[in-house]
């Protein structure tokens, strides 16, 4: 937004350059984005201020002034809004009702009679023009300038087009339209708070009037407007017909609902004064409940530990103070009274800021504070996620972020036995209208636009919440999910590339469990809808299942519009931290030599390797390091209903070398025990 200097100088003494005043309001979090030169002579530096969203006070010179004069302990002049009492009633000119309080809890209006409308006297002109505004005639421009002086928007109507001299604030009714000051026809909907005479809406409220009671050169009595509209109302009235203004903006943000009466009393002097008239006397200010001050307790000494740094009491209190905080001090504990133009200031927390910002960032020392040791919760979850990224980073793939909303087949596909996932009640997409029960959808969707766009092979995870039906809330988990699809990484640079495989995947899953202090996971087949039959791995850690493994079922990926095979896995968080945190324990390198033998098994085609590592693991009689199988064969030699199988066994002591006897008597161990529980046998042997 673009401000004055010259305008600024009328409320408070600035007697620093322009630069070092945008840089004294920056530091104090009001960012200024920029001082540029008078564009003509007197009218001074113009600033470009960076006004956030949550402090609609600044979004006018008075605000700006305030906060400066607080900031270099200047005082604040206020302008003056005086007004000749004993004019005409203005209830015999015009009144008011409102019909939805809740939408405008106040409305106020004053009439200025016989005023001579025309343009602007140069000094109104210059002001406007100097921060981009147009001058358009002197009733209007008033109102303008009261707009940027106070921040609160005011709209003059002509009072004879009103038809019965009313105003009536209310809801518009099906059918209505309204032509708005821009020429252009609106058709107006239930939802949307109008200003309308007796007849016909005659404004949108909080946004912009209507060309049926503008004032033009032949008005000769005003009604002045100034009232305060429900900011949520005004910000989807002004979205749904795509019509932004100067007044929505500062009502969408909350205007000071105690400024109407200043304002218009502001304007009506302003007006009389640019273009004669009488104001009538006293206003009506229609307020059908009137609103509580906000009073916030605060504590003296929460300042010094929450800010790090010691702040004398009395400091505090003057820069409450000079930003117009009412502080009372009984001995039990301040009692601030919030001004009504701050409507970000809410809680103690707020005043804490107001007086760091006010005292300076830069005087808050630079340490780390003394966290307690929680020892669970949310520290296990950070040190689990930081762990799994870290395996799947190490794993090669890339991480990715996709938002929370899918939509409704995502939901359910991602998700067996799930009936109905959680809708949004108020979508910003239709294709985006419910909570992802499963991260998957979104990685796929990843896929596709990364293979479809010629990557030759994609590899992905991403770490999030998924979301399913609770009771008074949604059930909210933390899982991370990885896909592999397209051509891998080579083994060796001399090699080709290959495609990715269920092996890739299930790697990635034993790296995390690996990091995670597991000594292993146990893998099994296992029906899961969204992945292929007879290529879907359920996982465990010490008897609980913490995820899934497999290939995406082709089902899906053409929905997805990916025409090769994808392999994903899923690990549940709160199933990891279900377990005892596995330690991590360091083992010195091998002093002593490996034995490694060879076994060539015939085993029913059912046999997993699983099972087969499972069986020797247990049944060896000295240390194995490793168990890895070789081959696999069907065809001649092999019985029906059978399949070869090669392994090896590597044997290693980590205190002595392992003679031949103890390694023969493991391996014949170990293939009885393969006989006893798989029926398997060596492959020739009888």
């Amino acid at each position: 937004m673009r401000f004055s200097h010259a305008w600024l100088a009328q409320y408070v003494d600035l007697r620093e350059p322009p630069d070092k005043i945008g840089e004294r309001l920056t530091l104090a979090g009001i960012s200024c984005d920029g001082v540029e030169a008078a564009r003509t002579e007197g009218a001074g530096p113009t600033y470009d201020f960076d006004i956030l969203a949550n402090r609609p006070d600044c979004m006018n010179h008075v605000g700006l002034a305030r906060e400066y004069a607080a900031l270099a302990g200047r005082a604040l002049r206020l302008p003056e809004a005086k007004l000749p009492a004993g004019g005409p009633a203005t209830g015999e000119h015009a009144t008011i009702r409102i019909e939805d309080p809740d939408l405008c809890p106040r409305y106020s209006a004053r009439c200025i009679l016989d005023v001579t409308v025309g343009p602007s006297p140069e000094w109104l002109r210059e002001r406007l023009e100097s921060i981009g505004q147009r001058a358009i005639n002197n009733v209007v421009d008033a109102t303008n300038f009261v707009l940027w002086e106070l921040g609160h928007p005011l709209h003059p109507f002509d009072l004879e087009r009103l038809a019965e001299q009313t105003i009536v604030v209310r809801r518009a009714r099906a059918g209505e339209s309204l032509t708005t000051l821009d020429g252009e026809p609106r058709r107006l909907t239930a939802e949307m708070l109008v200003i309308a005479d007796a007849r016909q809406p005659i404004a949108l409220a909080g946004i912009m009037g209507g060309t049926a009671s503008e004032i033009r050169a032949a008005t000769r009595h005003v009604l002045l407007e100034s009232a305060w509209f429900d900011p949520m109302t005004t910000r989807r009235t002004a979205r749904a017909l795509g019509l932004r203004t100067d007044a929505s903006h500062r009502f969408e943000r909350g205007a000071d609902p105690e400024a109407t009466l200043y304002a218009l009393d502001r304007a009506a002097s302003l007006i009389v004064e640019l273009a004669g008239g009488s104001v009538t006397d006293p206003p009506l200010d229609v307020r059908p409940h009137a609103r509580a001050p906000r009073v916030v307790s605060f504590r003296p000494a929460r300042v010094s530990a929450l800010l790090g740094t010691p702040v004398p009491a009395a400091e505090m209190q003057a820069i409450l103070e000079r930003l117009d905080f009412k502080v009372a001090t009984p001995p039990g504990g301040w009692k601030v009274e919030i001004p009504s133009f701050r409507q970000d200031v809410e809680r103690e927390e707020d005043l804490i800021e107001e007086v760091a910002r006010h005292r300076g960032y830069d005087a808050i020392p630079s340490a780390l504070p003394l966290l307690p040791d929680a020892g669970s919760g949310r520290q296990s979850i950070d040190r689990a996620i930081r762990t799994i990224r870290h395996a799947l980073l190490a794993a090669g793939l890339h991480e990715a972020l996709n938002m929370s909303m899918v939509d409704r087949d995502d939901g359910i596909d991602f998700a067996p036995g799930l009936q109905e996932p959680l809708a949004i009640e108020n979508p910003l997409q239709s294709q985006a209208g419910y909570l992802r029960s499963s991260l998957l959808p979104g990685l796929l969707r990843n896929v596709a636009h990364n293979l479809n766009h010629g990557l030759p092979g994609c590899r992905l995870f991403e770490i999030g919440t998924t979301f399913r039906p609770g009771g008074d809330a949604p059930a909210e988990t933390i899982r991370a999910a990885f896909v592999f699809a397209g051509r891998g990484l080579p083994v060796h640079w001399s090699l080709p590339r290959r495609e990715v495989d269920l092996h890739d995947a299930r790697g990635a899953a034993e790296l995390a469990g690996e990091l995670l202090g597991f000594s292993r996971l146990s893998f099994a087949s296992d029906k899961i809808p969204y992945l292929e039959n007879g290529r879907a791995l359920r996982f465990c850690a010490a008897d609980i299942r913490i995820g899934v493994v497999g290939e995406v079922a082709h089902r899906l990926l053409r929905r997805f519009e990916i025409d090769r095979p994808v392999f994903a896995g899923e690990i549940d968080l709160s199933e990891v931290l279900r377990l005892p945190a596995g330690d991590r324990r360091y083992r010195p390198l091998p002093r002593f030599p490996a034995v490694r033998r060879d076994l060539a098994l015939v085993v029913g085609s059912g046999v997993t390797f699983e099972a087969i590592e499972q069986v020797v693991r247990r049944t060896g009689s000295v240390p194995i390091t490793d168990v890895q199988v070789f081959d696999r064969y069907r065809g001649r030699g092999i019985p029906q209903g059978c399949v070869g199988v090669g392994i090896q066994i590597v044997f290693q002591h980590p205190d002595r070398t392992l003679s031949a006897e103890e390694v023969q008597e493991a391996q014949d161990a170990i293939v009885a025990g393969l006989g006893r529980t798989l029926e398997a046998r060596l492959r020739g042997a009888g």
